[in-house]
């Protein structure tokens, strides 16, 4: 039998989480959230408090229907989205507050259907006005409907020149919505990483930068890992799925607190174990070798253990 054999035999014999998170409070509807208070159907964030609805971001409070939004509080409908104070139908903004009907304003504030905007106030479809002018057009435009609204939002948004790329504080690398990154090829949605590559939705929690990582999907605080997918603060590790608090572990799913692993699946501080078998120092490292090798000559090695069309969370 081979370990992919070995390895979905294991898989299926196992009791997996059904809601993954961590030391959340009155968050009992909710997938991929850590540290977070009072939630309701939001996923993959960090240090959420009393939103809803929201996916992928850290810091939030008060948010509704938010999609990567950093640090923000009092939003609605925001799409990538840093810092911002009581938005609604904002994308691409940085530090932009009492705003409506947005697109790529950073410093902004009583901001109604702008784009390409910075460091302005009290401006209507980009067109600048008095305190008294502004209030009375946004209660214009609020009347005539959503339809119109937004077919004059959309011919502002074409009237200005667009960035084609959204980053942020980054040096020699290449990607989209890129924050504080050096030396990285091909990264998306990310913030804090140096020397990586092909990441996707990443961010920070433990420390403040993920280092000589590639190939990773929805992680945080990963350093010298590969082909991992929701690991958090990894060291070493390869082909993981869901894992928190690893170093030195391959081909694991739902392991936690534990370093030395391979082919593990549900364990929790746990060391110098195969197959979830606890092996000595010396003869994990004997064990293991055979298994890489054998993996090679079954043409498993580097690869997936998955069957065509198969979920990690599913038989």
């Amino acid at each position: 039998m081979s370990f992919f054999e070995d390895f979905k035999k294991l898989k299926q014999k196992t009791v997996h989480l059904g809601l993954r998170g961590f030391k959340n409070i009155g968050c009992e509807y909710n997938d991929y959230l850590y540290f977070s208070k009072i939630c309701y159907m939001c996923m993959h964030g960090d240090y959420f408090e009393h939103c809803m609805y929201c996916v992928q971001g850290k810091k939030c409070k008060y948010c509704g229907d938010c999609y990567v939004c950093d640090l923000c509080e009092l939003c609605y409908e925001c799409v990538n989205c840093d810092e911002c104070y009581n938005g609604v139908w904002l994308q691409d903004c940085r530090r932009v507050s009492d705003s409506l009907f947005c697109y790529d304003c950073i410093g902004c504030s009583n901001c109604f259907g702008c784009a390409g905007l910075r460091q302005q106030q009290y401006t209507l479809f980009n067109k600048k006005l008095s305190e008294e002018e502004y209030a009375s057009g946004v209660a214009e435009w609020k009347a005539k409907g959503m339809d119109a609204i937004w077919a004059e939002f959309e011919k502002t948004k074409e009237s200005v020149p667009h960035q084609h790329m959204m980053n942020y504080r980054i040096e020699d690398s290449t990607g989209d919505h890129l924050k504080n990154a050096q030396r990285c090829v091909s990264c998306f949605d990310a913030d804090g990483i140096q020397d990586c590559g092909y990441i996707y939705h990443h961010y920070n929690v433990y420390g403040e930068r993920t280092v000589d990582t590639w190939d990773v999907v929805s992680n945080v605080d990963l350093e010298q890992c590969y082909q991992c997918i929701q690991v958090g603060k990894g060291y070493n590790c390869s082909f993981g799925y869901y894992c928190e608090v690893v170093r030195d572990c391959d081909y694991c799913f739902q392991v936690f607190n534990s370093k030395n692993c391979f082919g593990c699946i549900g364990v929790n501080h746990g060391e110098y174990m195969i197959l979830n078998k606890k092996y000595s120092p010396e003869d994990y490292e004997k064990k293991k070798a055979e298994i890489i090798e054998q993996m090679k000559k079954d043409g498993e090695w580097g690869k997936w253990p998955l069957g065509e069309g198969e979920k990690f969370d599913t038989d």
